[in-house]
């Protein structure tokens, strides 16, 4: 096998990279440092960047001069500046894309640009073109963009036996991540998913931070400031945090030094104070957790776990384990980090090898109709165990809707939003269809707006839900009031959507995709120059 793609696992807080080894198996391509992750932590130093653990450590005594969990803006206007240049989240990440591929392409042979990169599954349209530009700016050929919990059960379940349903609980560093799935050699069926994704280890971070600062406040005597206001303090302790989180899960206690202004304390955290001040964040896991496995039986009534696979680094905290176990699950640990970058290489050999019948993040007549792109592989591959094609049936991982306008009890009007399709929706999604009415008398133009939902659940408010795209259809005849505007909605395997809207008597059509980002094409290509004509190193 010669590993012509990597998997790439772009992570809040880590990333890693891996590729179909010559004995057919994904393997995991080891950092410079030798390390299996690398932090997604970039810092810049006299016109170069830094990505990894020394842009980490950089951080704690410059935290003016580089940034982490960019992952958590991905998709949003969020510009940083750094020596005088602007930079995009999809710029940063980027930085973080190219130097990975820098540092696996020297440990083969070959040089690899095409990839396959992750996404939480509670990635919305925007986050996932802006994943996809990412890669583009690091000089890649994006072959597909596959959601974490995917490419988890790829990585563990399409090489089982037989055919289980699988609950995948993927708690990373900054986005948490629930599916149901069922999955076998070579198909994998998505039943249902849920999540939240400013949820994750981070947060775990930022609440043993909170206990460490307000315990050296009380035992300094600190008064009229928080040393938290203080950048460069907080970098500091959250760098700390990171290490002793990790030793609160085998110590009953661990000690941490701080120093602020002229104070300089000791701090003594216990794992009891640990587990009690996120407490609730463990809840909200388990919560979400129900709530997928309750969408699921409502879909498939009868429905049972055979498995829940803990996936995520942050998946190895023992409070996980154990809010999971008093709530009846029986979780089964996994290589937590790696898996998903594994399943990433999976997932995109099993495309270069022509494996799949069409990419699931590919768009246009093969993602509605799966004859339009049969695959060519007729040999079995041991990394899909054993089967010959890789069959992946995707859901929709947040509801799709328009803008339409209704009276009020005050004799007014008010918007809202109508929902087309839905959360958990099976993709492919083809025509849709929806038949609506023009707002007022002689209307000669309609302006459709496309939204996508905004939160976990459902909601008509505008400021709810997160708008993708508008246009308007022009030259109409004039029309009374009510008159019908046929809507059609089409959603490819990735969750990427089309909607047409038709006027039927003048047969005036207007066409809206809504792949699209906060970037134009141009940043894009403005980007790409950025991100290669700045050297990166680890």
């Amino acid at each position: 096998m010669s590993g012509d793609v990597f998997g790439i696992d772009l992570g809040t807080t880590y990333s890693a990279v891996a590729k179909i080894n010559d004995l057919d198996q994904a393997e995991i391509i080891k950092s410079q440092s030798g390390e299996d992750t690398t932090p997604s932590v970039v810092y810049f130093d006299s016109g170069s960047a830094i990505v990894g653990g020394e842009a980490k450590s950089s951080l704690v005594t410059d935290s003016d001069n580089g940034c982490a969990l960019i992952k958590r803006h991905m998709g949003t206007e969020f510009p940083q500046s750094f020596g005088g240049q602007t930079y995009t989240p999809e710029s940063i990440s980027g930085l973080i894309l190219k130097e990975l591929v820098q540092a696996a392409n020297q440990e083969g042979d070959s040089k690899v640009a095409k990839a396959v990169i992750t996404v939480p599954a509670y990635f919305g349209v925007k986050e996932k073109e802006a994943t996809k530009q990412a890669g583009e700016m690091a000089g890649l050929e994006i072959v597909g963009i596959i959601a974490e919990p995917i490419a988890a059960a790829l990585s563990l379940g399409v090489r089982g036996e037989k055919r289980e349903t699988i609950l995948i609980y993927d708690l990373g560093g900054g986005t948490f991540d629930t599916t149901v799935m069922i999955a076998e050699p070579g198909n994998v069926e998505v039943v249902a998913v849920d999540g939240n994704r400013v949820l994750g280890g981070a947060d775990w971070d930022a609440a043993l931070a909170r206990v460490v600062i307000d315990k050296f406040v009380a035992q300094a005597g600190i008064a009229d400031v928080d040393p938290a206001d203080d950048p460069d303090f907080m970098v500091e302790i959250l760098q700390d945090v990171e290490s002793k989180k990790k030793l609160l899960t085998r110590k009953q206690d661990t000690t941490f030094r701080c120093r602020f202004e002229s104070h300089d304390e000791k701090i003594v955290v216990t794992r009891d104070e640990f587990v009690s001040a996120t407490a609730h964040l463990v809840k909200q896991t388990v919560e979400i957790t129900q709530r997928v496995i309750d969408t699921a039986k409502q879909k498939s009534p009868g429905l049972a776990i055979d498995k829940l696979l803990l996936v995520g680094g942050s998946s190895r905290m023992p409070m996980v384990d154990e809010a999971l176990r008093a709530a009846g699950f029986d979780p089964i640990p996994t290589d937590f980090d790696l898996s998903v970058a594994k399943g990433a290489a999976i997932y995109g050999q099993a495309i270069v090898d022509g494996a799949v019948p069409f990419p699931v993040g590919e768009t246009g007549s093969a993602a509605g109709d799966p004859q339009a792109a049969a695959p060519t592989n007729t040999e079995a591959k041991y990394f899909l165990g054993g089967a010959t094609t890789l069959n992946i049936k995707n859901a929709l991982s947040r509801g799709i809707g328009v803008e339409f306008v209704r009276g009020d009890s005050s004799g007014g009007f008010e918007e809202y939003i109508g929902f087309l399709v839905h959360a958990n929706d099976p993709l492919p999604v083809v025509d849709a269809k929806l038949e609506a009415g023009t707002a007022s008398d002689n209307q000669t133009g309609v302006r459709v707006k496309l939204y996508e939902q905004g939160g976990e659940v459902e909601s008509e408010s505008i400021s709810a839900n997160s708008l993708l795209t508008e246009a308007e259809i022009t030259g109409m005849p004039p029309m009374p009031r009510g008159s019908t505007i046929e809507l059609l909605l089409s959603i490819s395997n990735e969750g990427i959507a089309t909607l047409r809207a038709r006027e039927p008597i003048s047969g005036r059509e207007l066409t809206l995709e809504a792949k699209i980002s906060v970037l134009k094409p141009e940043e894009v290509e403005a980007g790409k120059a950025l991100v290669g004509g700045l050297m990166t190193r680890s």
